[in-house]
Formats: C-alpha cells, structure tokens, sequence
C-alpha cells in the first residue's frame, strides 16, 4: 500500500468511522503527532458537524431521550399533554395547570386520580407519583391511560410494545389491582417505575436512576 493511498484511507476511516481510522492512524500514519492530533481533531469535528445536519448525534454520543434531568415542572406539563394528543385523543387526558406548593406541584384529574411532582432547588423535577384508589373498571382503565402517557412522557424512545412491557413488569397490564399489597420495580433508561398498593390505595412512581 503506497504512502498516498495510506493518506486517503486513513482519512476517509477518520471521517467515517473515528475508531478504526485513530487505529490506522496509529498503525500507518507517516505524519508526526502534532500532524496526527490537528488532523483527527478537524476529521472528529466533521464527523459531528455530519451527524448532526443528519440528525443522527444521538447515535453517536449516546441518546439522551428519556426523562430529561432539565426537565421543569411546566415542561413536564407541556409534553405530557403532546403526549396525550398524539397517542390518545379521543380521551381528553391532559392537564390543565397544576397547584404549586413550595416544591410540590400536583394535579387532580379526578377525585380518585392525582399526579404529585417533586422538583429540586433548581427547579428540576425529581419524581413523580400517582395516587389512585380505583373502585370500577372504568376508572381503572383511567389509570391505566394515565400511567401509559406518563411512561410516553418519560421515556418517548419507547413504543406500545415497549410500553406493555413496563406495565406487564409491574403487574398491571390489564388493571389497577387494589387488592393485597405489594411492590413492583422496574427501570428504564434512567428511570426507575415502581408501583406499591395497600389497603387498597396505589402509588405509582417515575424517579431518577
């Protein structure tokens, strides 16, 4: 492989693919370092610069799709009810403001159904939980339509099957079952779902991982 064809080669595997090209970089490079460093920093920076005008960044440094740790209150409001027009609008879930109280924000969607959020000093929020005492099938299926947008709200990478599958991790696929007690855990991404019932009363959380 002559000098000039190892040049183009490597420049084309920095451009396209980093890892391989810093390794033939290494492996064939006839520049010296400083030459080697300027020329993979501009190859890395157009690589990104790339991917982005692509849309495809995420892919390339990690996806940061998930429950946002910049996510506001009023924030969490707006796309839970992009949510619930986009996946449910036929049912009218949405909320309409919420009630503040020093770090507290909550929202009634029935007298049996409310959402509590926590947000920290910065005004970030913390965790989310949902308080519900269904007594009818009809406001369990509520529940289970709020919970499924909270969870779209949270974790917008996830489809319906990937959404069932949170749900069927805590048991309540189907229904809210307020009989018993007992406490169900799953994770994904960086948050955390769990569910607790007891005396017919249940929690539902979403927190930080």
């Amino acid at each position: 492989m002559t000098s000039y064809i190892k040049t183009a080669a490597m420049i084309t595997l920095l451009i396209f693919i980093p890892p391989l090209g810093w390794w033939f970089m290494h492996k064939y490079s006839t520049f010296d370092k400083k030459t080697n460093i300027a020329l993979a920093v501009v190859c890395f920076a157009f690589f990104i610069y790339a991917n982005i005008s692509a849309g495809n960044v995420e892919n390339i440094l990690g996806s940061s799709k998930g429950f946002e740790q910049s996510l506001t209150a009023e924030q969490f409001r707006e796309k839970f009810n992009a949510s619930s027009r986009k996946l449910a609008p036929n049912l009218g879930i949405e909320i309409a403001a919420f009630n503040v109280d020093g770090k507290n924000f909550s929202y009634e969607f029935t007298p049996k159904l409310k959402i509590v959020g926590t947000v920290d000093d910065s005004g970030q929020v913390t965790e989310l939980k949902i308080f519900t005492q269904p007594e009818t099938k009809d406001e369990s299926f509520q529940t289970i339509n709020v919970l499924g947008l909270l969870i779209a709200t949270l974790n917008p990478e996830l489809d319906r099957d990937d959404r069932s599958e949170v749900f069927r991790d805590l048991r309540m696929l189907k229904e809210v079952s307020t009989e018993g007690s007992y406490d169900w855990t799953t994770t994904r991404g960086r948050v955390i779902y769990s569910v607790h019932a007891d005396s017919g009363k249940v929690t539902f959380t979403a927190s930080f991982s």
